[in-house]
């Protein structure tokens, strides 16, 4: 995937991957690899719609965004994107909580800006980029009815194959793959069309969708540490991309870690994003 420089954000995002001098004996295996650092976030954007996409897959284990997403309107923030009643079912009849999704959707509320550097993520960035995501994705989908419903993708089931892991094409990150089969199992004959049910995360001109489409499987490339726990040294003191990592069992809450800005501190709990833990500057590790 074609990627550019970086003009103001990249200073900033840069040391997402050098970690500026962190102390001895402390270590950067949250993190990725350069790649992300040459592609452009969009203040966390773009990179949180890749790991929602990854997260519905796994979870609702289909692209329905039209069926599964709805715009609602929360006293004290405004329009955010949530699970449908129709996703919710979904997630039920799949058996899953969908915890990853929501806990990706609740990353929406302006609370979690107390913790996260804004420079890094936004969190109404984000909300403003999903609700009008939505409407893209429902104007693009009649777009395709009127003028080429062949393109509009068949019912389906995706299921997890492999990932996250390096596809060795040059995008953001490792790829997360999936198998997408018709609802009676059999071969799904179109896998390119489903990149149409994704431009509610901006597709095509999100970096960090990347999708593409290997032997039969479907693939996105968010970042590290969005979908699951980074693999980290014990008794080290990890950078996470985005300051952000996502750790349900909250086994790294109180753990010393980086910021991306190279400043000392530890995992405290994302406001309102169950699951999710942020690195703060300054915070006392207690573990």
């Amino acid at each position: 995937m074609k990627t550019f420089t970086l003009l103001s954000l990249f200073a900033i995002l840069a040391p997402a991957c050098t970690v500026g001098a962190p102390e001895e004996g402390e270590s950067t295996q949250g993190l990725t690899g350069a790649d992300s650092a040459a592609c452009n976030t969009y203040n966390g954007l773009q990179p949180t719609k890749a790991s929602l996409a990854v997260a519905m897959a796994n979870e609702l284990q289909r692209w329905e965004p039209l069926v599964d997403l709805v715009t609602v309107y929360v006293s004290g923030t405004g329009d955010m994107l949530q699970l449908s009643a129709a996703g919710i079912k979904r997630c039920s009849e799949v058996g899953s909580s969908c915890a990853n999704t929501k806990a990706l959707l609740n990353l929406q509320y302006t609370d979690v800006n107390q913790v996260i550097d804004q420079n890094l993520f936004n969190a109404t960035a984000y909300r403003g980029g999903l609700t009008s995501g939505l409407t893209r994705q429902r104007d693009h989908t009649n777009n395709l009815k009127m003028n080429n419903p062949g393109a509009i993708p068949a019912p389906h089931k995706l299921t997890k194959v492999g990932g996250p892991t390096n596809l060795g094409i040059g995008a953001c990150g490792p790829h997360w793959l999936f198998k997408p089969t018709n609802l009676n199992g059999s071969t799904y004959t179109k896998p390119a069309n489903l990149a149409n049910n994704l431009y509610v995360f901006s597709h095509p001109f999100n970096e960090f969708i990347a999708f593409t489409v290997t032997n039969g499987n479907v693939a996105v490339d968010p970042i590290d540490g969005d979908n699951s726990t980074p693999t980290t040294t014990s008794g080290s003191c990890p950078t996470y991309e985005l300051d952000r990592v996502y750790n349900p069992t909250n086994t790294l809450l109180s753990k010393c870690c980086v910021t991306v800005g190279a400043k000392n501190g530890a995992l405290v709990a994302l406001p309102r994003a169950a699951g999710y833990l942020g690195c703060k500057a300054g915070a006392v590790p207690t573990r």
